[in-house]
């Protein structure tokens, strides 16, 4: 069975997965405060759509389960913070 992820360990994983992102990508140095809840990394220029998809899939891998991001209204897939819950309560509906 897959142990519920709290949400500071979601977005410490999702702000760490960014910065990587952007490191290999040779774009600038991004500090992780930079990062709120508020930020749309697609919007915002942290990611593009194969950094998304990257994304995605280091977050499954996170928390363990196959999430179906499908799930989640698209305006706010790119979105730190429901992103971020998104990904935490789907987890914790796994602990029951």
């Amino acid at each position: 069975m897959t142990t519920p992820v709290s949400r500071d360990d979601v977005r410490a994983h999702l702000v760490g997965q960014v910065i990587d992102l952007m490191a290999h990508q040779g774009g600038a140095a991004v500090d992780a405060a930079a990062i709120s809840d508020d930020t749309d990394l697609l919007l915002d220029g942290y990611i593009d759509s194969l950094g998304l998809l990257e994304l995605t899939e280091s977050l499954n891998e996170f928390s363990g389960v196959e999430i179906d991001f499908n799930e989640l209204d698209p305006e706010l897939v790119t979105v730190v913070g429901p992103l971020t819950d998104f990904v935490a309560s789907k987890t914790a509906a796994l602990d029951v």
